[in-house]
């Protein structure tokens, strides 16, 4: 009998615990669910409950409201970035209301809430990632193209960081004709609501533009200027440090001091497209007359148990260059990923 007693005792105990890390999510259309809320993201909210293998997907525009026992990292579309929990109004049903960690509760309409993601005190737990790649085999002239591309973001409250990876190699007849490698990584510190530092180290090789390495590590200063759950859009200025050395010139390397203005767009208010294109633009401080243009479009389609397809355009234009290299370099892919 006492042992009875005990064990219902403790199940007791784990039903309530379990219970009051539970999130619930209300729909527009009165269905309400019970989970965990992993992410909200790109204008999807992504829910794992015990009743289904799969997570839940549902298009932010269709959630009511929603109640939270953990804390989440919650950004708002007014610039807003701060940890906390939320639950709804019960005064006003478009409206949530927010409680951050430190300061006083807050109101916002459900739609301002652009992002959210379970605040965790691991550091694997703040950590996203997505690899993808893609073939093509020619058989008239026995030529084949392999493309690796992959990143790595970490969110934190006020930081957020990115490393990435783009691999091309094009083989004829089992040998490497040409190859164009870049990686690099960034960081973004936010200061204000929508004022950030940015810090950037971007490496390239291209074989197109005889380039053997082009370091360019830049600083600046940047602004969030659009930011809902359709789409988002960032700006940014500052100095770069280039450092280049061609294939032809004996190793020798050369440094100069640029400045630079770049824009970044994304739209994924549209049901499993995401849309994303960047423009750099350098103005050379210390030699004449030479600018660079950096300019990329990336386009994704979700598809089930986090894959996706996707296709890329990336150019770089160069007003004059150092060698015989040509002036300008583009890549086109199609990809088949998975982002985890």
């Amino acid at each position: 009998m006492t042992r009875s007693l005990l064990l219902g005792l403790l199940l007791l105990i784990s039903f309530l615990s379990v219970g009051q890390n539970q999130d619930t999510v209300y729909l527009k259309n009165g269905h309400v669910l019970i989970g965990e809320i992993k992410i909200l993201e790109n204008g999807v909210l992504k829910v794992e409950t015990e009743y289904s293998e799969n997570d839940f997907t549902i298009e932010w525009e269709k959630v009511k409201s929603l109640k939270t026992q953990t804390n989440f990292v919650i950004i708002l579309s007014q610039k807003h970035r701060f940890n906390g929990t939320l639950s709804p109004d019960p005064n006003n049903e478009e409206n949530i209301i927010l409680y951050p960690k430190e300061g006083s509760k807050m109101f916002a309409k459900t739609l301002d809430v652009v992002y959210l993601k379970s605040f965790e005190d691991k550091f694997w737990d703040r950590v996203s990632a997505n690899v993808d790649a893609g073939v093509s085999i020619t058989k008239a002239s026995d030529t084949k193209q392999l493309s690796i591309s992959g990143s790595v973001s970490y969110l934190y409250t006020q930081l957020q960081s990115d490393l990435y990876i783009n691999t091309l190699y094009n083989v004829v007849q089992d040998t490497i004709v040409t190859e164009r490698d870049n990686y690099g990584t960034n960081w973004k510190l936010f200061f204000t609501r929508s004022w950030y530092v940015l810090g950037a180290a971007d490496f390239l090789k291209s074989d197109e533009q005889n380039l053997d390495l082009r370091t360019t590590i830049q600083t600046g200063i940047g602004r969030n200027i659009l930011r809902n759950y359709k789409m988002y859009m960032v700006t940014a200025v500052g100095v770069a440090l280039n450092s280049e050395q061609y294939t032809i010139n004996d190793g020798n390397s050369s440094q100069s001091i640029e400045s630079f203005g770049e824009i970044e767009y994304k739209i994924y208010g549209h049901k499993d497209i995401t849309l994303t294109t960047k423009v750099q633009f350098f103005n050379n401080l210390t030699e004449t007359e030479r600018r660079r243009l950096n300019f990329t479009f990336d386009v994704k389609f979700d598809l089930p148990m986090d894959f996706y397809i996707g296709g890329n355009l990336t150019y770089n234009y160069d007003t004059k260059m150092n060698t015989e290299g040509s002036n300008t370099d583009y890549v086109i892919k199609s990809s088949l990923g998975w982002k985890f």
